[in-house]
Parts: structure tokens; sequence; C-alpha cells
């Protein structure tokens, strides 16, 4: 065995004694607490109350990302755009889930996952306020410079995702693995994951989950910061030789919008286009085939949504009871004037700078035709969770609020469905009285559906960013099987069947599966 496979993650979770160890290790409070710090992050407000940090503007998605981020941001973009386009599905296979050619999409994501993840370090390393050249510090920078800097560096993870980054980034296979190359070889195995299983063919919350740990270990190794002050709250003693001290000023929250909004356009076009089963999915009676967390950072946009509109209230009556009654009645004169003056109200800081936005639909095969539309009233209208039944609100800001884009897709994939019959979860969701009780819901239902599940979370891999604090119960790793189950004639390797799912009863259908 190499050192590079020594140094990979490995599994420590087989079966329900390494699930309770899990459920109390350090490792299981990270993720719930960066998750959670994620959305709490959405709704904090600055010193003087006013300015509600972490909105999202679609037309400028670097905003908020730091150089290592900006790095990921290009990547998944080249991923997004072009991969689908270069490995097509294989339309001879009509089998109702798995389409074979993922595995060559994956196989692509394992080649290049290098480049990727060196790519974003070493957009850290130079850029970063503990950087080696400290005329390179962007914390340092004015904000015309540092835009261009992550500019500079989402291209540069744009071009590490191509055929070409293969070669610009490739690996010494000569040289023994240094610090950076165990935690590069780390980091790839998380990412691996957080795209599905290319045996498996499937997606699900577990691979979503693994995505974030790729954050997670990001934010530990100091790309970005967990919370306000640039330190990490809960890094095990394990780790402190792999783990520097934090050095970003900016927090995770401030960039998860963006960076999520990346990477479901790239997952959406997975289980879209290669039909992958979803794993673990609870079928109605759960949240979303495949995805969770999106649902919860979304929510909490709009609870951050909610306080804005909640400020601007507050202040227009603070200003209104300043006035004395002689101003009260001058302005009553200019009523016209006043209404016209209330339109002219800065818009919500989710759609910043704009009174209309473009819509486009990234899914759609005439994406390229852009539709300008007034977007000012209905954006600084309050918004109760039913507005997911506004068709018109929905196809406005979809672009803009995480929560709109992940029920409209559910929508986009099933069609001509009622709402309340695809996703009831969901619908009765909407009939809540405000979005802090939703955000604060969803993220119970993580916690308790998705990391407390073991055939969930069995899956995942451990190494010294991300650390297992205890024996794994089975001391030699279960391989993983070389071909997966295939349905008769849908696939396209008839003979090679596994034998011990000979007696698996057919798989259930969805009300709306044809």
């Amino acid at each position: 065995m190499s050192s590079s496979d020594d140094d990979a993650p490995k599994r420590f979770i087989y079966n329900q004694q390494d699930m309770e160890h899990f459920k109390n290790s350090t490792a299981r409070k990270e993720l719930s607490s960066f998750v959670c710090a994620m959305g709490r992050g959405l709704t904090s407000t600055n010193s003087n109350n006013t300015t509600i940090d972490g909105g999202y503007n679609s037309n400028s998605p670097l905003q908020h990302l730091t150089p290592a981020l900006a790095s990921l941001h290009g990547s998944l973009s080249c991923i997004s755009q072009t991969w689908m386009e270069q490995l097509p599905p294989d339309l001879k296979v009509k089998a109702r889930f798995g389409n074979p050619a993922f595995r060559t999409w994956h196989a692509q994501l394992v080649d290049r996952s290098y480049g990727i993840v060196r790519s974003l370090m070493d957009c850290h390393v130079k850029y970063s306020s503990g950087g080696v050249d400290s005329n390179h510090n962007i914390d340092s920078m004015e904000d015309e410079a540092k835009q261009q800097i992550l500019k500079d560096c989402s291209d540069q993870g744009y071009r590490a995702a191509t055929s070409e980054g293969t070669k610009l980034w490739s690996k010494d296979n000569t040289t023994s693995l240094s610090k950076q190359e165990e935690i590069i070889t780390e980091l790839r195995a998380y990412l691996h994951d957080g795209f599905g299983h290319p045996i498996r063919i499937d997606y699900g919350t577990g691979h979503e989950s693994s995505f974030i740990v790729f954050l997670l270990s990001l934010c530990k190794i100091g790309c970005f910061s967990w919370g306000s002050h640039g330190t990490s709250t809960a890094s095990s003693n394990n780790n402190k030789d792999t783990i520097p001290n934090q050095s970003s000023s900016e927090t995770i929250s401030l960039g998860s919008l963006s960076i999520f909004h990346a990477y479901l356009s790239v997952t959406r076009g997975l289980q879209r286009d290669y039909m992958l089963e979803p794993a673990g999915s609870h079928g109605v009676w759960g949240l979303d085939d495949y995805h969770c967390v999106p649902f919860y950072l979304g929510a909490c946009q709009m609870v951050a949504r909610e306080q804005w509109q909640n400020q601007q209230q507050s202040m227009k009556k603070e200003k209104s009871n300043s006035n004395d009654q002689t101003v009260l009645e001058r302005n009553s004169s200019n009523n016209d004037e006043e209404d016209e003056a209330t339109k002219r109200m800065p818009d919500n800081p989710y759609l910043p700078e704009a009174t209309s936005t473009s819509a486009t639909d990234p899914s759609s095969s005439s994406s390229s035709t852009t539709t300008t539309i007034d977007t000012h009233n209905d954006n600084n209208e309050h918004w109760s969770p039913s507005v997911i039944h506004d068709k018109q609100i929905m196809e406005n800001h979809r672009s803009t609020y995480l929560y709109l884009s992940c029920i409209h897709f559910i929508k986009q994939i099933k069609p001509g469905v009622p709402f309340f019959e695809s996703s009831p979860m969901l619908n009765d969701i909407s009939h809540l009285g405000n979005w802090s009780k939703v955000s604060s819901g969803l993220l119970r239902l993580y916690e308790g559906e998705v990391l407390d599940k073991l055939p969930v979370v069995q899956h995942f891999v451990f190494g010294k960013i991300f650390n297992a604090d205890w024996e794994p119960s089975r001391k030699v790793p279960l391989e993983a099987p070389s071909r997966t189950f295939i349905n008769g004639s849908m696939g396209e390797n008839n003979t090679n069947i596994d034998v011990s799912c000979s007696n698996m009863p057919p798989p259930t259908r969805a009300p709306w599966a044809k």
C-alpha cells in the first residue's frame, strides 16, 4: 500500500455501535455546528443593527467569497457549464434510474480534483492575511482590487477544472507526500463523495453532507473563518498539527449562498440528465429526494429578508414620530410626492443596486434568452412561507433566493403534479406562520434525518482534518463493490448480476411516476 493510500480518509462507521460513537464525536458536533453557523450567519446584523449580512447578488456571485472559495466557485462553474456537454448521457440505456455515463463523469472528477483543490489552496496561500507575500494580502486592499483578485482566482479555478488543468496542476508522484499534499489527498476524498457514487449511480443527502465536510475542512485549514472573530470553535486536539489558525476575516455565511448556488447547478444537472438514484430518499414522505441543507440556508435567507423589512418599518415609524404636527400637516399636502419617495426606497439587499433583474432558466435549452422583469414592488413586499405558491414571484426571484430556487426545481422535474401530492412535507411547511419556524425546523430535520441516520452517514470517510476519535468496529475496511445490481435488459451488463439482490422486492414508485 502506498503512502497516499495510507493518508486517504477511511470509513469508521459500519454498525450501530460505530454510529453511537459518531453521534457523540467531535466530528459530528463540528459538522452540525458548521451547518448551523452557515444559516445563523445569514441572519446576523452588524453593531448598528441596520445592515443584514449575507446578501446574495446573482450578478456578482464572487462578492462575499475569499480567494480560495472564488477558485472553488470557478471550478464549479466550469463543471456545470461544460462537463455535461462533453459527457452526455447514454441515450441507449432505458433504465428509470442510473445512466452509466455518470461513471465517466465521476472518473473525470477524480482525474481533475487534484488541480481543483491545488488551485484553491494556491489562491489561499497567495492572498490570505497569513500568506508569504504581504503585498498580496487581500484584506488590506481596496474593494476594486479585491474584486479583481477574486475574478482572477475564479478564472484560475475554472481552468483547473478543464483538461488543461490536469497539466497545469499535475502531481509529482516521485516525491514523498508533504503536509500540503496530505491535506490535498484528504480534501479530494471529500470532494469525490460530494457528487454521488459512481458504482451505485446515486446521490442523496449523504453526498450533500460530504460536500459540506469538504467546506468544513477548508474552513479548518484556514481558507475562510468559521465565526466573526476568525477562529474555529471546535477543533480537536488531535488536529493541532494539521489545522492552522484561521486568518481570513470573512465568515462562511457570507459565501454559503453563492457556493451552494454553484454547487446545485452541478448536482441538479447530474440528477436530471444522468437520472441518479435518490440515495436514502423517503419518497413523498421526505423533504426532498436529494437535498436538505439548501432548504435550511434558503429559509435563513428569508429570515434575513424579514429582518431587513422590519428594520425599514421601524426606521420609518421612528422618523414619523419625530416630526411635529406642523411638519405632518405640511407633508399631508404633498401625499403624491411622499408616495413617490416611498417607491424609491432602497431595494432589499438580496437584490442589490437594481429594480429589475434578468431572469434566465439555466436548465432550459433556450437559456440564452434573457427577459428583463420589474421586481421592485414584489421584492419589497412581505413574503410568508406560502410565497412558494406564487408562480410569478417564483419565476422572478428564484435566481436570488435559494429556497425559491429549490422549490422551482422540484416543480420543474415533476411537472403536471399538484405540489401537495409531490411534496406534502414542503407543502405543509408553506403553511407555517414565519420563516424562523421554517429554518429552525429544517435544522432539526437535518440533524435527525441525516446526521443521526446510519444508512446515510455510514459512507462518511474520516481523515486528519475531519477526524474520527473512536476505533471502528472493523479493523480491515470494507471494499466497495466493483459492480452494481442491474435490472435485466435495462443495463449494459446483464451477466454481472449481484445474486444477493435477487430476492429484493421491486422498488416502490411515486404517485407521479409513469
